[in-house]
């Protein structure tokens, strides 16, 4: 399947998520009615480190590539060498960014109809929230952000802080 992305066909699509918790998000957004672009998903911190060579040399033409990150550390200079690596090792990409404003947890409540993100699993505190969270089957995560309102329209679309100013906010292009 070819999607039409900004005068590229993207034939194939890789997601570098932060974390399980973010892998777990975009599985349950691929589940049908799919509201993500299917894709491969690695877990790989973009802002943290440094994506390797190899990693780079083996992504083909036309791959869209999609970076999930938190931007609540105003450190952005790894994310900005890792665009600088892709554009320089790789052809035909498509960079699209899923800027977390501040963080995954911050997101899901701004996007739901919680006021706190452990309301949606019910677990007492933020780290049993993200092991609950992780630990669902992708499916009934799907359910469980259905239930509470999720709305992708407003994922990923905050005004991002200034250190990250040079990210696109594209993350629409995601979207089916």
């Amino acid at each position: 399947m070819n999607w039409k992305r900004g005068g590229l066909m993207a034939d194939r699509c890789i997601y570098f998520v932060e974390g399980s918790c973010e892998q777990q998000l975009v599985r349950a957004l691929r589940e049908p009615p799919s509201l993500l672009i299917p894709g491969k998903i690695k877990i790989f911190n973009v802002v943290q480190k440094l994506l390797p060579k190899s990693q780079l040399l083996s992504i083909q033409p036309g791959t869209m590539i999609v970076f999930a990150f938190d931007t609540d550390v105003p450190v952005a200079g790894n994310l900005k060498k890792n665009i600088e690596l892709l554009k320089r090792y790789c052809s035909k990409v498509e960079i699209i960014y899923l800027a977390q404003v501040l963080n995954l947890e911050d997101e899901l409540v701004r996007c739901t109809d919680v006021k706190n993100v452990q309301e949606l699993t019910k677990s007492i505190g933020i780290h049993q929230f993200k092991s609950d969270f992780c630990k669902m089957k992708t499916n009934e995560c799907r359910y469980m952000l259905e239930r509470h309102c999720f709305d992708i329209g407003r994922m990923w679309m905050c005004e991002v802080p200034q250190v990250f100013n040079f990210v696109e906010r594209n993350g629409n292009r995601v979207r089916v």
